[in-house]
Order: C-alpha cells, then structure tokens, then sequence
C-alpha cells in the first residue's frame, strides 16, 4: 500500500506516479478515489485510457467497474465524452455491461454512489499518545456493523449523451421514455439526454424521427437545437448524372475516386 504524507503538497506528478504503479485494477480503484486530484489536465483522455488499457487488457473482469471510476472522476472532466468512447470501442467492456453503464448513467440523479470495499479500511488501530490511557481502554469499540462507505461520483453531461445515443440505438423503441427523462433530470443532463438522441436519430422509424428532431429544435439549449436543425435540413444526396460514362474494365481508376489518407 503507497504511503502518503500529509506534510507535502500532493503534485500532478506525485498523483500520476501513484496512479500508473497501481499494481492491479483494485488498488488502482483505491487510489483513484482515496489520493488526493493533483491538478493535473483535465482535458487529458489519454491518461486515463492508458490506466484503463494497462490493468484491463489481459484481464477483463471488473472493466466495467473501473471504467465508471474513470469516467466520474473529476481528474478528467474535461475529457469525459472522448474517454468514453474509447472504452466502448475498445471491446474490453462486453456489451451487456456497457449496456448496464448506459441505464445506470440514465437513472442516475447529478450524482452517483459507489460503495467501497470494506478492506480498502482493514488495518491496525491508530494510537494516539495520551495522559489517559485507561479511558482509551474503557472505550466501546467501533460497531462492526457501521454503514458501508460511499464515494458521489459525479455524472457529467457527456455520459448522460453517450448513454442515450447507445440506449436509443440498441432499443430504438425507447426514445420516448428517454424524452421523458431528459424533462426529470438537470437541465444541462436533459439537454445531453436529447443530443444523445439526436445522435442515434438515424436508427428510428420516419414518423419517430420527425418527433424527436422537432423536439430537440425546441429545446433550450442552443447546440441541441442547432444538431436537430442540421438534420432536418440537410440536403437530399445528389443522383448522379445520366451523361457519366461507365467507365471500360481495366480503366485507370479516376483520381477522385483513388483512395487517400488525407
């Protein structure tokens, strides 16, 4: 177990150290929640995708749990909407479970909690130098059926959005109930609830889709509105011109039609 002292100021570099010698995803949980934030970027979605990628890539079980510490954690706030979509493409999450990510983020209230395990808090009693040492004696010892400990992760806007746009996509009949949701929640959670649809609009029937564009172009918030209008009024694909000419086999590949990296 790291050792900290409370003499010293806790840095971005003592907070990255302590993080990437985690020896497995447990004591990395641990320190995520019980280490001080060292101030480091915020923006930043590629340190925690490497903590993730380090102690998940050849052991899957318990990814699911760490990436809801990750991704509610005020480290990377910033980099949130990034993060998780690198954890759901990179197939170390199973399915089921991001599902079961996705409706816990949708349920959620502007936070949520995460029970720790009791033996982060097992260890040997605190002694504390005293003229009184029979009273400490006769003191009751704590109830070992005290409450569990509980960390409040926040559940920041991108989450709710991602959620959505998955929840939508694999049920493509629930976009209602999520527009009811996106009324119950924060404003800012409900906005990203209603992008999140905007998101996976394509998967609906054309009556439903109608109904949720023009939902979404009356919300208040400006970049929902502004999704909704870009899709209500995107132009129809132009046909191709009868006049082309099938090109011969065996033909030179027109350039615009060459492959490129750019």
């Amino acid at each position: 177990m790291a050792q900290v002292d409370p003499e010293d100021d806790w840095t971005a570099l003592d907070d990255l150290v302590a993080l990437h010698t985690a020896d497995d995803a447990g004591e990395l949980r641990r320190r995520l929640l019980c280490f001080a934030d060292g101030g480091g970027n915020k923006a930043d979605a590629f340190e925690p995708w490497c903590l993730f990628q380090k102690v998940h890539a050849d052991e899957p079980k318990g990814a699911v749990t760490t990436a809801l510490l990750l991704l509610t954690d005020r480290r990377w706030r910033n980099a949130t909407g990034r993060l998780v979509r690198q954890i759901e493409e990179s197939g170390l999450v199973p399915d089921e479970h991001l599902d079961l990510l996705a409706q816990t983020f949708l349920a959620a209230g502007p936070q949520m909690y995460w029970e720790a395990p009791g033996d982060w808090f097992a260890g040997p009693a605190i002694v504390l130098d005293t003229d009184d040492a029979d009273a400490i004696e006769d003191q009751e010892p704590d109830d070992p059926e005290d409450g569990p400990v509980v960390f409040a992760r926040e559940v920041r806007p991108p989450l709710r959005r991602w959620a959505a746009g998955r929840a939508v996509r694999s049920d493509p009949t629930c976009w209602g109930a999520l527009a009811r949701r996106a009324r119950q929640v924060e404003p800012r959670g409900g906005a990203a609830i209603i992008h999140g649809l905007v998101d996976g609009v394509d998967v609906l029937t054309p009556k439903a889709r109608e109904v949720v564009l023009v939902l979404a172009q009356s919300w208040p918030h400006r970049q929902v509105r502004e999704a909704a209008a870009a899709l209500r009024n995107a132009p129809e694909p132009a046909a191709a011109p009868a006049s082309v000419a099938i090109t011969r086999r065996g033909a030179p590949t027109p350039p615009s039609a060459q492959p490129s990296l750019f």
